[in-house]
């Protein structure tokens, strides 16, 4: 009886045992299934913020070249003004150099046609001097 008394106690030992080791793998394949449901939670977190990254990353890349159009846009807008000014003071220079050539050559002619009236004047006076200094 005793021995029977000890396969009993034996096979509820067992029984125990086994029904530990079941509780054991149990616990062992929801902290594998825990693990595999937190490792994919972090995996879709990390896509979501390298989405998230690669948008805003995109966002700054678009606003940097427009940034660079509207700067090229407003370069060559300043250097249209400028060369529009630069042609501007040149054509007023041009207009100012004409009408001061032209008033050079006015007052050029001026002075050859007093010089020659003065020429013609100082010949008759000198003719009438003559004239008068041969009656005397």
């Amino acid at each position: 009886m005793q021995a029977q008394q000890e396969i009993r106690q034996l096979r509820a030992t067992i029984a125990e045992m086994r029904t530990a080791l079941d509780l054991l793998r149990s616990e062992k394949e929801q902290g594998v299934q825990n693990a595999h449901q937190e490792a994919a939670l972090e995996a879709a977190q990390l896509r979501d913020t390298i989405s998230a990254m690669r948008d805003q990353l995109e966002s700054i890349q678009a606003e940097k070249q427009r940034a660079l159009q509207q700067a090229a846009a407003d370069a060559r807008n300043e250097i249209q003004q400028h060369v529009a000014t630069i042609r501007t003071q040149r054509e007023e220079m041009e207009h100012m150099i004409e009408a001061h050539t032209a008033e050079i050559q006015e007052l050029r002619r001026s002075a050859r046609d007093e010089q020659r009236l003065l020429k013609e004047t100082i010949a008759a006076l000198r003719e009438q001097l003559e004239a008068h200094h041969g009656r005397t």
